[in-house]
């Protein structure tokens, strides 16, 4: 049997509409937060509404004592976290190989990853039977959806909010688009909710970490859908280095999805089947700059072709040994994270787990 090597527009298959749901509760919402602390004042409003704490987990630009400050003027209840590398997290051996790839370029800089694993250890050191999981970049949010995502737990690991705002892509997919190639969007970590067991699945450092997070051993999980929320507008061609920063764990992903597309386990993800789908990957890359270049010229077309640039010098390093190395240390981690979760003391109140955890803490109480 022949089969199809290469980017697909849409993972639509992956998801479940789900209809009418009796709602739900979740203990927390977790909020991983880098920006300034306004950006967290939408999801401080809607843990008001929903009566339940928002955890925020800080660094870079949200410090936080602002945020405890934001929560104070809302009337709203926050447990905000200084999140550090010094948290007792169990180091992962893809992480790993990541950062000892660096040289070529392929580690993104970034604590998402890290701060939704805080947020997994903590619910279950709390008992939590799960959490909703949302980005300091989404707006629109509306206390039925949540408790929707809540209801479709008891039947779903995986329940996300549909995004109607500025589409959530990759710098490549978003050029896509704009050169008129059919692109789809999919849900993320951005507006999730995730049941938690000493089962659940971890957040790998690389972009597309929620994504991943959906891999499963032989199959990838399907994601309930109910609601919608926005994510706030930014510009993806700012900088190159941002497709740069983003193409490993575009190829991961999207290399994986694809196989799924087919009714194929992840095993058959071998070194074969990377190199022809780098191979895909790049060829269309150029189909996207060869209609970039009959466009008229300007700063922004500029941009969007050193971006392209960038990915694709950045693919051309991507070794398709490499993947089929990280996806075997990927699921090495996946029994590691699970004896972690297997393993944890309980604790009754959320920020005393953190404490335990080696972090310092901050809470605000209405």
């Amino acid at each position: 049997m022949t089969h199809r090597i290469g980017h697909r527009f849409s993972h639509g298959h992956l998801l479940v509409h789900a209809g009418p749901t009796a709602p739900g509760d979740v203990p927390a919402i977790v909020v991983p937060t880098i920006r300034n602390p306004a950006a967290i004042r939408d999801a401080l409003r809607l843990g008001k509404e929903l009566s339940r704490p928002v955890v925020a987990l800080c660094s870079r630009w949200s410090s936080p004592e602002t945020v405890c400050r934001e929560a104070e003027m809302i009337g709203a209840h926050v447990i905000a976290v200084d999140v550090t590398e010094r948290s007792a997290l169990p180091a992962f051996a893809c992480d790993s190989l990541v950062r000892e790839a660096a040289m070529i370029g392929l580690d993104r800089p970034n604590d998402v990853s890290r701060k939704r694993n805080l947020g997994i250890t903590v619910a279950r050191m709390l008992g939590w039977h799960g959490v909703v999981f949302l980005d300091d970049d989404i707006t629109d949010l509306q206390p039925d959806a949540i408790r929707t995502a809540a209801g479709l737990l008891r039947a779903h690991n995986v329940a996300a909010l549909q995004n109607v705002g500025f589409p959530d892509n990759s710098v490549v997919c978003h050029a896509r688009r704009e050169v008129d190639l059919t692109q789809d969007t999919f849900v993320g970590g951005g507006a999730m909710a995730v049941r938690v067991t000493s089962q659940t699945s971890f957040f790998p450092t690389i972009y597309n970490e929620d994504w991943l997070f959906l891999v499963g051993r032989k199959r990838i999980e399907r994601v309930a859908v109910c609601g919608k929320v926005s994510q706030r507008e930014y510009d993806p061609y700012l900088s190159p280095a941002r497709a740069r920063a983003e193409e490993f764990g575009d190829v991961l992903a999207e290399g994986l999805f694809a196989l799924s597309g087919e009714d194929r386990p992840v095993q058959a993800a071998t070194e074969d089947y990377w190199r022809a789908f780098l191979d895909d990957r790049r060829r269309m890359i150029d189909l996207i700059l060869g209609r970039l270049a009959e466009q008229p010229a300007g700063d922004r077309r500029h941009r969007m072709t050193q971006a392209l640039i960038g990915a694709r010098g950045r693919s051309l390093v991507i070794d398709p040994a490499f993947c089929v190395r990280y996806l075997a240390a990927w699921r090495d981690d996946l029994e590691v994270w699970r004896r972690f979760l297997a393993g944890l003391p309980r604790h009754r109140d959320a920020a005393e787990a953190f404490v335990a955890l080696g972090l310092k803490v901050y809470e605000n109480r209405p």
